[in-house]
């Protein structure tokens, strides 16, 4: 995994600039209507898909701007969902247990604390190989797949916690730059795609599609 080969991805297309600030502000401000969440959220998962399989291919380009991504993002949305619901699931369940701890004593809820964290982390880097697996193959029942994540976890271990690490670097800046006013969160959430889109391709490179 080349983190600086990632973190430059979008700045390859002269128009990156455009793109990032058409798909983060259009979109994001179509969720602030009623229905515009059932289309901006998957039309921008849509994209970030798309900035993968683009990559993976040898093009650096970042998509076009425009609504032909939405159901392409509804396809990744359906391929995660049963694994959403789990996650769900083990995180209120996880969650429920620390606020039992925490009412017999204050202690143990701190105590607790880092066994949630672990567990946060865990659902995290179980899920990325199952979107990993969805970009690559287009397999939509990736998320149901829980043993075949942890088997590529388990044979491409430290590539793949590169590759984790590398997202979460990502979506750190990305997050930060909600401090510019207006529009900077949406543009950041737009370029965090990008950057998800190229550690994709990056370990998809890495495994040989694996």
């Amino acid at each position: 995994m080349d983190i600086g080969a990632v973190l430059k991805a979008p700045f390859e297309d002269q128009d990156w600039l455009k793109k990032c600030l058409l798909m983060g502000v259009v979109n994001v401000l179509i969720c602030f209507t009623v229905v515009g969440i059932f289309v901006g959220l998957p039309n921008l998962y849509g994209w970030g898909v798309a900035c993968a399989r683009n990559r993976i291919k040898g093009d650096s380009q970042i998509p076009e701007f425009g609504f032909g991504y939405i159901g392409l993002g509804y396809r990744l949305i359906l391929s995660m969902l049963i694994y959403a619901v789990i996650a769900v699931v083990i995180t209120l369940v996880v969650g429920a247990i620390g606020m039992l701890l925490g009412k017999i004593a204050g202690v143990l809820a701190l105590v607790w604390m880092p066994v949630q964290l672990v567990v946060g982390l865990a659902i995290a880097l179980v899920g990325l190989p199952m979107g990993y697996r969805f970009v690559v193959h287009d397999d939509m029942m990736a998320g149901i797949k829980i043993g075949w994540a942890i088997s590529f976890i388990m044979a491409n271990l430290g590539t793949v916690l590169m590759c984790f690490i590398t997202i979460f670097i990502c979506a750190l800046i990305a997050g930060a730059m909600g401090i510019v006013p207006i529009v900077g969160g949406m543009f950041g959430l737009a370029i965090g795609m990008v950057w998800y889109g190229a550690a994709i391709a990056q370990l998809a490179k890495a495994t040989n599609n694996a």
